[in-house]
């Protein structure tokens, strides 16, 4: 990095996005006062900018079919950024690599004049650090010749376990929780706001997957079922974030306690969760 770099990102600020409705999607806007490094706290991206500039930002769709022409998979969301031109001289990318498969990454930059691949200024324990050449779509990605030198001998990726309620069926008298298994750059908000009418239940999230591997799920007290019985851990990066696993409890079930195992019956996860008074769970402006 450049000595006029590093000074515009000390010290390093953090800002929370305004959240703005856009169908089963969120978009993200914020107004920098001026110059500096800005790090935001919804989805750990860090901007570092030159100037005083309104900036949105939202994740789009990956095409797969273009990646892997270039022998390339997603290693995390697809962000559209717009913003005046030249406000934005660097990007810090989260990834969730935690050992040396993050030496490999590098990003993608997608734009209307087509797809090319940059490498990166530096990739730290949590981001991957780009010079930005001008605005559009940018995303973390991996070789997948390297993916499969790795898969040898996997590392474990840091992830979240994030758990929503869905509505009692008055038929069955039974509540649902969603589980999903999702990698540590998958913003909260991004899956929110795709499981309409349920409920989030706060939980503290992180821990470690390793990609491939199967998982199951158990709680107590016994739940009347948990489906499926097992799922392997893979790095989804959306649209639709479909939920890993469903749990079935007794309508009068208050408390519960959760727990991820790996295939070895080895607890990965483990929490105590209040199913009493919660609300719909809501991104602000939906």
């Amino acid at each position: 990095m450049s000595e006029d770099d590093t000074k515009l990102m000390k010290p390093l600020s953090s800002f929370t996005p305004e959240l703005q409705p856009e169908s089963a999607k969120v978009s993200y806007r914020f107004r920098f006062p001026g110059p500096g490094g800005f790090q935001c706290t919804t989805t750990g991206l860090v901007f570092v900018l030159t100037q005083e500039a309104d900036l949105h930002y939202r994740t789009v769709q990956w095409d797969d079919s273009l990646l892997q022409s270039a022998g390339k998979i997603p290693a995390g969301p697809l962000f559209k950024l717009q913003c005046p031109e030249d406000a934005v001289c660097q990007l810090h990318l989260p990834h969730c690599e935690t050992k040396d498969a993050k030496d490999h990454l590098c990003v993608v930059h997608i734009s209307d004049d087509g797809m090319s691949i940059i490498k990166p200024l530096e990739v730290t324990d949590t981001h991957v650090i780009i010079k930005v050449p001008h605005l559009s779509a940018f995303g973390v990605v991996r070789s997948l010749e390297v993916l499969w030198k790795f898969l040898e001998t996997p590392d474990p990726v840091n992830g979240h376990v994030f758990l929503y309620l869905r509505p009692t069926n008055p038929h069955t008298q039974m509540q649902y929780i969603n589980v999903h298994l999702v990698s540590s750059n998958v913003p909260l908000e991004e899956v929110t706001a795709r499981q309409s009418g349920h409920v989030n239940i706060p939980a503290p999230s992180k821990c470690k997957f390793i990609e491939d591997r199967n998982y199951s799920v158990q709680c107590l007290p016994t739940a009347h079922k948990i489906q499926p019985k097992k799922s392997e851990f893979d790095l989804d990066f959306g649209p639709n974030y479909h939920p890993t696993f469903e749990i079935r409890l007794s309508a009068s079930t208050q408390q519960a306690t959760i727990m991820v195992q790996d295939e070895n019956n080895t607890e990965v996860w483990k929490q105590d969760v209040d199913l009493t008074g919660l609300g719909p769970a809501r991104i602000p402006g939906f």
